[in-house]
Parts: structure tokens; sequence; C-alpha cells
């Protein structure tokens, strides 16, 4: 099958507003392939590459589009993936190299439509109303089984890519042997995020509320001597954190699938950055000695299986409480069980006071949805602001095609006259904002390439941002972390901006 048709086919998918339509064409697409292509196929659509991140900027991939020598060549899904592992392989001195000639190479072969695609696809910016919900709609319609069927094979392989095969080729008894086993990873369920305590409690009722901690969530299996942990991309951690392994080990629990969020602290039992703690992860060397330089706790919150049973659907009020039967209490994640919006409020400083993000609003009844992000559990965190300055805007895609969306934003360099950039977003942006920004940016255009218009830094928007985190990927080493637009300050000048100094004064306060 040709990488072409898949584009082909997610333009027209990204054309249509009719959630029917978009179903039937990509059930129609499903049903031409044939063996790994189904499978690269699910993925490619849902935004998803089976190879996981590439390690693969901006800036690399410009780099490796300038100048390309026209070798067009019908690429098909295999030769993509082919190309992607490539990608993946290749790690040590030279790499970067590396990856810029096979990524010119790749980009040599296609057309100006299919890279556009697949500069989105790389960049984990697919956004044409195709992913993951849809296209399970679009396997059941292929394979003529049901949603809910799909949902729970997904629910306990974590992978959009092998339902949508096993589906198609393999039926019923290829299906049966999705469910939960030990040693094999679980999407984890997901939250939605919430206005503060009033909205939580309207939503939930009475609730379980728990500290929001900003260490790396886990998921542990256990069968005797046997652990293995998971992050909660599904990748195996195991080898990096031994610590929790040989706490594990000592619980009183034989078979056990459990969650939880594990954290580096500092000696008076303040939470490290979320950055410190992510060292330990993904380290297989000096593991000893990282582990002596940041130790790690769990704090767990939830108990997906046991002995044997699955309890997916057991309330969240019955797993935690098996949880409170087995596991000492300095290990669970601190839980009040509150209607009283005060009570809540109480609770939420308390967390901040330690040093944590915020507060989980669970309700009380609520099954364990895997891969789900409902309403079942909500997240509280009080939004920092920023007054930063628009320095480009990159080309919309899907149903924002034609307007500029994604704002780079930076902040004024006291020193320097100029200006840091700190991040992306295309988040809280209306229609009509999208309509106007697209009009006034272009005003402001001092140059631009194929997906980017650069422009004078003139515009101030106001930011909000759960915090900030360093980062190598900026000149000024740090990064907003969920970055939201709040409006455009068109009363404000960019000298009136936030500094790069304040921000960085900001970061050093909150290590602290």
């Amino acid at each position: 099958m040709l990488f072409r048709t898949l584009e082909e086919v997610s333009t027209r998918v990204s054309a249509t507003t009719k959630k029917k339509e978009k179903i039937s064409l990509l059930a129609r697409f499903l049903l031409q392939a044939k063996g790994e292509e189904i499978a690269l196929a699910a993925y490619y659509l849902s935004g998803r590459l089976p190879q996981g991140r590439l390690g693969i900027g901006w800036k690399m991939l410009q780099e490796a589009a300038e100048d390309l020598s026209r070798l067009p060549r019908p690429l098909s899904l295999l030769d993509i993936n082919t190309f992607l592992e490539s990608l993946s392989s290749e790690k040590g001195p030279g790499s970067l190299e590396r990856k810029v000639r096979t990524l010119r190479e790749l980009l040599s072969h296609t057309s100006e439509k299919e890279r556009n695609f697949l500069i989105r696809l790389i960049m984990g910016e697919i956004r044409q109303g195709a992913l993951e919900g849809l296209l399970l709609e679009a396997i059941a319609q292929a394979s003529s089984f049901p949603p809910e069927l799909l949902r729970q094979a997904l629910m306990f392989s974590g992978d959009i890519g092998e339902v949508a095969r096993v589906s198609l080729e393999e039926g019923a008894a290829g299906l049966a042997r999705f469910k939960p086993r030990l040693f094999q990873p679980i999407s984890p369920m997901l939250a939605n995020p919430a206005g503060g305590e009033t909205e939580a409690l309207r939503r939930l009722g009475e609730a379980g509320w728990e500290y929001k901690i900003d260490g790396a969530r886990t998921q542990v299996h256990k069968k005797g001597e046997e652990v293995r942990i998971f992050s909660r991309h599904l990748k195996e951690v195991t080898e990096s954190v031994p610590e929790i392994v040989s706490w594990v080990k000592g619980l009183p629990l034989g078979e056990a699938i459990f969650e939880g969020e594990v954290i580096a602290l500092r000696e008076d039992g303040d939470p490290l950055p979320f950055q410190t703690t992510m060292r330990r992860f993904g380290r297989i060397q000096d593991v000893e000695r990282m582990q002596k330089e940041i130790p790690l706790r769990p704090f767990l919150f939830d108990l997906l299986y046991l002995d044997g049973e699955p309890l997916f659907q057991a309330t969240y009020r019955e797993r935690f409480d098996f949880l409170v039967e087995r596991i000492p209490p300095g290990y669970l994640i601190p839980r009040i069980i509150t209607a009283d919006e005060k009570e809540a409020q109480d609770f939420l400083l308390k967390s901040l006071e330690a040093g944590h993000e915020g507060l989980m609003a669970k309700g009380l009844d609520s099954p364990y949805i895997a891969g789900h992000r409902g309403f079942y559990w909500l997240k509280i965190k009080p939004a920092q602001t920023l007054d930063l300055v628009v320095l480009a805007a990159e080309w919309g895609h899907g149903r924002r095609r034609g307007w500029l969306s994604n704002l780079h934003l930076g902040a004024r360099d006291f020193e320097s006259g100029g200006f840091v950039m700190l991040g992306k977003t295309f988040k809280g942006l209306t229609d009509e904002m999208l309509q106007w920004q697209t009009k006034r940016l272009q005003e402001l255009e001092i140059s631009r390439d194929e997906w980017t218009v650069y422009v004078r830094p003139a515009l101030v928007v106001e930011i909000a941002f759960s915090d900030l985190q360093e980062s190598p990927r900026y000149p000024g080493g740090l990064a907003l972390r969920f970055a939201r637009v709040r409006r455009f300050r068109e009363d404000k000048s960019p000298i009136e901006a936030d500094t790069f100094q304040k921000i960085r004064t900001i970061f050093e306060t909150s290590r602290k």
C-alpha cells in the first residue's frame, strides 16, 4: 500500500466534519491493507509512530528539507517504516548527522503533500480528526466487531496497530488474546482538567481527593519475586529503578498490577523538580551511582489486578481500600474523601505547600477505564500567567488549515534587548482568535518558510502555564509546560512583556 494513498485519505478525512463519513473513509481504507500494513496505517492515521519518539526537532527537519534533490518514487507504508526504523536506531557520536542524511533521503522521495504529512507525523502534530477514538470505530466498522470489544482489546494491549491487524486478520479468536496479563502493560486511565474545586464537586459530588504529584507515573506488575515496572507510555523501566523493585518484592502481594507516582525527594521530604526525577528513568548505566544521588520513592493510588482477578469494574473506592489493606500508609498517595468545598480547598493548599502540583478528584464509584480520558477523574492545578511576545506562528492543519495556529512564544531579554523563546502553543485559541491572529501576524511578517511565518516581536499575548522545566531545545534552557493562550494584550507593548530574567527567577524559586 502506497503512503500517498494514506495521505490522500487523511486529507479527505480532514475535509469533512461528518463523523460517519470520516469513519466510513477510514474503514474502507483499512480494508485495502494487508498484514503489517494494517498496523502501520492505524498508527499513522492516529498520529503515532510504532518507534515512539525519534528525537527529531524542527531545526533538524528544516535542515534535512533544504536543497532537496528531487528523487520522487512511490513509497509504500513499509518503505516509510524502514526509514523510521533507521532513524530510531541511530545512537551515539555522529548520530545527528546520520539522522539528517536519512531524513533528507526520505523527504527527497516524497511529494509536497506527502512530505507535509510525514513531517507532522514525525513531530506528533497529526490533528485531522482521525485520532484513536474515531479510528477505533472505523476498525469496528471494517471488522464488524462491536466497538466495546475493540475498546477492551485496546485497553489491555495499548497498541492500536496490533488491535487493527488482529481484528481484521485473525477475528474473534485473535481478539480473545487481549486480556489483562501480568507483565503486559495496560494503557493508563487519564484525567480531564477542571476549573477548580467547585466544578469538580458539581461533576462528581463526594469524591476522593489526592495530591497531584509531579513525578513519573508508573505501572507495577508483580508475581512472587518477579517484578517489572512500566512508564505511562508503556515502556519498561525496571532496570532504571532497582530500589522500587526491591521495595515491591517485600509487599504482601502474590500477583498484582498497581499504579502510582514515583518521585525524587529532597532530604527534608520536599519534591525535586520533575526533570530531576526523569533523569532516573530510561537510564541503565551508572544506576547504582544515580540511585544514591537521586533516590526515588513511590506513592501508590490504584490497584488493577489482584491474585488472578481483574479489578477494572470495581469502584475507585473499592480499589483504593484494597491498597490500604496491603500497602504501608507512607507509600500511599495522600488522600481525603469529602463533598465539602472548604475542606477540598484546604487540602489543595496543603498539596501546594508540600511542593506538589495540585489535586486529583476521583469519582468514588468510577471504574478503571484504561486509555480513557473522561470526567471520572479530574485534575486541579492553579495556573500561572505570563505576558509573552509572539515571535512566529506555524500554519495549522486539519480544520485549522489556512490559519496561523501554533504560536512561538518569547520572553524579553533585559540584558540583550532581544527575546528568548520559551515554547509553542496552539491551545486556547478560538476560531475568532485564529482568524484575527492570522491577519495580524501577516501584517507583522518579516520572513517565512514552508511551515512558519516569522514576525516582528510586536504582539503581546497572555499565556497560562502550569510550570517551567529545563529544556535543551530552547536557547534559554527553559520551556513552559502546558501553555495555553488566555488573551491577546494589544494594550501592552513588547517592552512591557515579562522578562526572561523574571522567568528564570520563577524557575529557581520553584526548584527551592
